[in-house]
């Protein structure tokens, strides 16, 4: 079965300082997000990159493109935006991961993808870069007022939205003393 994130650079590993255009159509991986919000599974991404060959690996930088989706974290409308990530990695050849390599390199560095033999495979690098472009915080406009605490209101369709002031129940008796001294 043929990977889509796998991309041949056979030819340019054997021609250090060559270069190579990718222009990738993918399905989104899994993990891009939560339910509640991310890029869903499946969902079409793009991703144009410049492979730079060097000795010790390629070099890849170029702009993801998708779509994120999910609820907004306020008043809980359906959210959908375009989202363009750039981004810059290195892509060491397998030799080069091995520990005794004079410039090993750890897979859980930031930026390192290694190759898989002559194939650059762009899926790890996909679900990390749009991951890290989620927002923690999302909202369907900036100046979304969310809904009421007390009945659920949208209140920013609902205009001059107010309710009766409560009497703090700890305070309850001394309010009944109040209203008794009033009368």
């Amino acid at each position: 079965m043929k990977n889509e994130y796998k991309v041949p650079v056979a030819a340019l590993l054997r021609n250090p300082g060559s270069r190579q255009e990718v222009d990738l159509e993918v399905k989104a991986p899994s993990g891009i997000g939560d339910s509640f919000y991310g890029v869903r599974q499946g969902s079409p991404v793009r991703l144009k990159a410049t492979l730079s060959s060097m000795r010790s690996g390629l070099e890849a930088k170029g702009e993801i493109f998708a779509t994120e989706e999910g609820k907004c974290s306020r008043c809980l409308k359906d959210i959908k935006r375009p989202v363009k990530v750039e981004f810059s990695a290195f892509m060491p050849l397998e030799k080069e991961m091995k520990e005794d390599s004079p410039m090993s390199y750890q897979i859980d560095e930031d930026g390192i993808y290694p190759l898989c033999g002559d194939f650059a495979d762009f899926e790890g690098l996909i679900r990390d870069e749009l991951t890290l472009q989620l927002s923690m915080i999302r909202l369907c406009r900036p100046d979304c007022k969310g809904l009421c605490q007390k009945c659920g209101a949208d209140l920013n369709e609902v205009k001059n939205h107010s309710h009766e002031r409560e009497v703090d129940p700890r305070f309850k008796k001394l309010a009944e003393l109040k209203e008794q001294m009033t009368k």
